[in-house]
C-alpha cells in the first residue's frame, strides 16, 4: 500500500488553528495538542485508581470474542495503570461511515507512537456509544455501484424502530441479512467478496444486539492492533460511574451554568455554536421502554416522553439501585469518559473536538482534567482506475477530494462546445440588456410600464439562460462516456459534496483492497498527522 500525506488548505480553519496552537482557541482546551510537553505531562499524571476495575469490566465485556495476545496484554497493562488513547462512535450499520475505522486507526497509530516514545505501554481503546438512541443515524449506509457509477443507500428496515438505546436493541436477523445482501449486490465481485460476505453473515448469526454485532466487526478488523472495546451502556461500567452520576445530579445547576457560560465565550471568540440542548440536567433515564431526557422543573425532575416526575432524593436512590438506567448526554459524556480512564489523548471528528471546547467549564467544575484533544486522521482511498481517470483528464487529486469535480467537468464541456455559439448568445443577451435599459428609461414614472418592461426583460433573460444550458447539456450528452467518468470520480473522491470517509462504508474498501486492508501488516508504518492521507494499492 502506498500512503501519501498531502496538505490541504482547510475550508474550516478550526483544524489549522488547532495545529498552529492558536492562543485564542487553546483558551478553551487544557493542553496544546502539538506540544511534546503536553504528552509528557499527561504521561506523568497520577492515575485515578479505577484502572483495575476498568480492566476487569473491559475483559468481561470482550469475553464473547476470541482475544488476541496483544489484546490480553493490553488488558493486563490497563489494569496495572497504563495510560490510554481513546475515541468513540455510534454503532453504525456494517461499521458505519468509513471515518469510524479511521478514528480507530488514529487511536492505534498514536498509542503505538507514544508507546515507543515513552518506553511504556499506551493502550488503544474504542468507546462504542451504545447509549445513543437516535436510530435513524445508524440504520443505513451507502454502497458504490461501479457499473452504474452511482451511490446507493442501503438501509436496515424495521416496522418498530427502537426508542431505547441501541445497546438494548436486538435487530431482526433476517432483515439485517437482507440489508447485507442488498449492500453486496451493489459491489463489484472481487476475490475478497465471498470471504468478506461470509464473515459478516457469521457475525450477524453469532451475535444478537446491535452493538454486539458492531463490536464483533471492529474486533475482527482491529484485533491484531490490541484494540480494546467498551460499550458506554455496559451495566458494570454504570456501577463504576455511580459517584459521578450522583455528582452530576447534585451539581446539575452549576454544570448547566458552566456549560452555557463557556459556550457563550466560544461564540464571542468567533467559534460556531455546536451543542444544542434544552435540558438543564444533561442526563437521560431509561423509563417506560424509552431513553428519556431529564430536566429540572421547579422542585422536581421531569422526563421528556412521560408524565413521571422525581425528587432529587428519588433520583439519587435510583442511581444507587439501578445506575444502568441512566446515561449521559453530549455535555456530560466526555467528562464521564475522562473520569473513568487515565487518558493521554482523546481523538474525535472535527465536530466532536469543536464541541469539547464548549465543555471546558464543565470539566473544571467537576475537577476532571481535559486530555489532549486531537482530530482523527483523514484518509481517502484511490483505486487504480480512479488514478487512470485523473491522469486521462489531467486532474489534480487534491483539488477533486476537497472541491469535487464540477469545475473540471464544466471546463471540459466548454472546451468541447463552440466558442462562437456561446459568444454570440452572450453578445445577443448583452444587446438585449442594453435595449431594455433604454426602454426602462423611456417609461420612468409609470410603474405599470416599468413592471411590464422588467418582467419582459426577465422572460427573455431566462430564455437566453435556457438556450445556453440546453446547448451545453446537449454537449454533455454527446460526451456521455466522459460525463459518466466525471460522475464516477465525484462519487469516489467527493461523494455528496464531502470527504469519501463520511459516506463510504469500510466494507467497500475491504472488498476492493482486501479483508486485511486495515491490519498492521497491510499499512506501512503510519505516523499520526493532521493532514490528509491518500492511499493507493
Amino acid at each position: 500500500m502506498d500512503c501519501r500525506v498531502t496538505q490541504f488548505k482547510e475550508k474550516d480553519l478550526f483544524i489549522s488553528k488547532l495545529k498552529e496552537s492558536d492562543k485564542r482557541l487553546l483558551a478553551f482546551y487544557q493542553y496544546d495538542p502539538v506540544a511534546s510537553s503536553s504528552f509528557t505531562a499527561r504521561m506523568e499524571r497520577p492515575n485515578n485508581g479505577r484502572e483495575q476495575q476498568l480492566a476487569q469490566i473491559i475483559k468481561d465485556h470482550m469475553a464473547d470474542l476470541k482475544l488476541t495476545t496483544s489484546q490480553l496484554e493490553h488488558i493486563e497493562a490497563l489494569g496495572q495503570g497504563a495510560k490510554v488513547v481513546i475515541g468513540g462512535q455510534q454503532a453504525g450499520l456494517f461499521g458505519g461511515p468509513l471515518y469510524t475505522f479511521h478514528k480507530i486507526l488514529s487511536i492505534v497509530t498514536l498509542s503505538n507512537q507514544l508507546t515507543k516514545a515513552y518506553g511504556e505501554t499506551v493502550v488503544p481503546v474504542f468507546w462504542i456509544a451504545g447509549e445513543d438512541h437516535d436510530f435513524d443515524e445508524v440504520n443505513h449506509t451507502y454502497a458504490y455501484n461501479a457499473n452504474e457509477a452511482q451511490l446507493k443507500k442501503v438501509k436496515y428496515h424495521t416496522m418498530t424502530p427502537p426508542e431505547t438505546n441501541v445497546s438494548r436493541y436486538t435487530p431482526d436477523k433476517e432483515a439485517l441479512l437482507n440489508a447485507l445482501n442488498l449492500f453486496f449486490k451493489e459491489l463489484k465481485e472481487t476475490k475478497h467478496s465471498k470471504p468478506l460476505y461470509n464473515l459478516c453473515v457469521d457475525i450477524i448469526n453469532t451475535f444478537d444486539t446491535w452493538t454486539d454485532i458492531f463490536k464483533a466487526l471492529l474486533h475482527e478488523v482491529f484485533k491484531d492492533y490490541g484494540l480494546l472495546l467498551i460499550d458506554a451502556q455496559n451495566n458494570n461500567l454504570r456501577q463504576l460511574e455511580k459517584p459521578l452520576l450522583k455528582e452530576i445530579v447534585n451539581q446539575h445547576t452549576k454544570i448547566d451554568q458552566a456549560f452555557r457560560q463557556t459556550q457563550e465565550q466560544t461564540i464571542e471568540a468567533g467559534l460556531t455554536q455546536m451543542i444544542q440542548t434544552d435540558t438543564n440536567v444533561h442526563l437521560f433515564l431509561h423509563e417506560d421502554g424509552m431513553r428519556q431526557l431529564i430536566t429540572r422543573d421547579g422542585d422536581h425532575f421531569k422526563l421528556s416522553k412521560s408524565e413521571n416526575t422525581f425528587s432529587e432524593k428519588e433520583l439519587m436512590e435510583l442511581i444507587e439501585a439501578e445506575p444502568e438506567r441512566f446515561s449521559n448526554n453530549v455535555v456530560t459524556r466526555p467528562v464521564m469518559e475522562e473520569w473513568l480512564f487515565n487518558t493521554v489523548a482523546f481523538i474525535g471528528g472535527p465536530s466532536e473536538i469543536k464541541y469539547w471546547a464548549e465543555l471546558n467549564g464543565v470539566f473544571q467544575l467537576l475537577d476532571v482534567e481535559m486530555p489532549i484533544v486531537l482530530p482523527r486522521m483523514k484518509i481517502t482511498y484511490m483505486m487504480e482506475r480512479t488514478e487512470k481517470l485523473l491522469k486521462q483528464y489531467n486532474l489534480n487529486v487534491e483539488k477533486v477530494i476537497q472541491n469535487g469535480i464540477d469545475d473540471d467537468k464544466n471546463k471540459f464541456v466548454r472546451e468541447k462546445a463552440s466558442n462562437t455559439f456561446i459568444q454570440q448568445v452572450e453578445e445577443l443577451q448583452a444587446k438585449h440588456d442594453n435595449v431594455y435599459e433604454q426602454l426602462l428609461n423611456e417609461v420612468q414614472g409609470n410603474q405599470d410600464n416599468l413592471n411590464l418592461v422588467t418582467k419582459n426583460r426577465d422572460i427573455h433573460n431566462k430564455q437566453f439562460d435556457y438556450l445556453l444550458k440546453r446547448y451545453l447539456l446537449n454537449i454533455e450528452r454527446e460526451n456521455d462516456i466522459s460525463m459518466r467518468q466525471f460522475r464516477e470520480l465525484d462519487f469516489i473522491l467527493h461523494p455528496h459534496h464531502g470527504l469519501q470517509e463520511r459516506i463510504w462504508n469500510p466494507l467497500q474498501i475491504m472488498n476492493d483492497f482486501g479483508i486485511d486492508v486495515f491490519s498492521p501488516s497491510t499499512y506501512p508504518p503510519l505516523e499520526y498527522t493532521f493532514d490528509q492521507i491518500i492511499v493507493k494499492p
